[in-house]
């Protein structure tokens, strides 16, 4: 929270059995105190609702800028909707596309299928963190990485080679030092001309 921009949008929503929202809608990041006032405040308890949590923080993304949304967890779906391919279907009928979904999975009970599937759906990455590794060193590194976004939106054409089972798609943003590895097939091979397409503030780049 400390490294984010003054002209950044933020909010924060704790989730247990129930949720606790920091604020009832987006706050300037740069009235941040408050905002880790609330976050020292905070303690462990109760069931897991991921899924109204996931839902409640789409509710707030405006369509206006880019979105982030950490997700961080240390635990199974146990409250509400607990189904992993249910939590999956809501959360695709609420999240607008300018959402980028980044999921943390704290811990050796967690639901790896979930967090994975979301994150790729929603142009994202999930990364994993066991007990004895710090939290904070690796989100550190992670809002490093994303803070200078160089291409959104990616699109690849293939000049009429026809490929399929491409992974990962649809294809994640392209950030400062970070690379994007492509894999899939293609039935039947030649010359041609791969071009990739992307936004960068709100430019499209060929």
């Amino acid at each position: 929270l400390g490294r984010l921009n003054p002209e950044d949008r933020i909010n924060i929503i704790a989730f247990s059995t129930g949720l606790e929202a920091y604020a009832p809608d987006l706050r300037s990041a740069a009235e941040m105190q408050p905002a880790l006032d609330w976050v020292d405040r905070l303690g462990a308890g109760g069931s897991t609702d991921i899924n109204r949590a996931l839902l409640e923080a789409a509710a707030m993304t405006g369509s206006e800028r880019p979105t982030y949304l950490i997700f961080l967890t240390d635990g199974l779906p146990t409250e509400g909707v607990v189904d992993s391919g249910m939590i999956l279907d809501n959360f695709r009928q609420s999240a607008p596309q300018n959402l980028r979904l980044f999921a943390f999975g704290v811990g050796y009970d967690v639901d790896t299928y979930l967090l994975d599937s979301i994150a790729q759906e929603n142009h994202g990455a999930s990364s994993y963190v066991l007990p004895e590794e710090r939290l904070d060193e690796i989100l550190s590194a992670f809002y490093a990485r994303i803070s200078t976004p160089v291409l959104t939106d990616l699109s690849l054409d293939f000049g009429g080679i026809a490929v399929y089972d491409l992974y990962p798609s649809p294809l994640p943003d392209l950030f400062a030092g970070s690379q994007t590895v492509l894999v899939g097939r293609y039935r039947q091979g030649g010359r041609a001309d791969v071009t990739l397409t992307g936004e960068v503030n709100g430019q499209v780049q060929t």
